[in-house]
């Protein structure tokens, strides 16, 4: 008895689409939002951990600690995001076409997008007053 594939599977093979890849390559391409987002939280963790610790530190020992500058750091936060984001969308739409795999690079791109966004209109609206 031969058991034949689903029309559908053999058509999205055929594509050269999501379908025409390995299981093991779904896995690691769909896996690296996910691993960013660890990774991104992880190391705010820290910095926000480190960062704590010179400001007590500055305390302790009778200093005042430098007021924070997050404008700046909010802006390349959001440019990072962008590009990165920018760059998983090229990277997917260029191996599966337009599929559902563009949610890995839309998300970070309109991320990146809304930071900016806030930058600038709370930057202008500072100036103005």
């Amino acid at each position: 008895m031969d058991v034949q594939p689903p029309a559908v599977l053999v058509a999205a093979a055929s594509r050269g689409g999501w379908g025409s890849l390995r299981p093991s390559a779904q896995v690691l391409i769909a896996s690296i939002p996910l691993v960013a987002v660890v990774l991104l939280s992880i190391l705010t963790f820290f910095f926000i951990l480190w960062d704590y610790k010179r400001a007590k530190l500055i305390i302790e020992r009778g200093g005042t600690p430098v007021p924070r500058r997050m404008d700046e750091k909010l802006l390349l936060v959001g440019i990072v995001a962008l590009f990165v984001g920018v760059g998983l969308l090229v990277f997917f739409a260029v191996k599966t076409g337009l599929s559902n795999s563009l949610l890995g690079g839309i998300i970070p791109t309109m991320t990146g997008l809304g930071i900016i966004t806030y930058y600038v209109l709370v930057h202008r609206s500072s100036s103005k007053g």
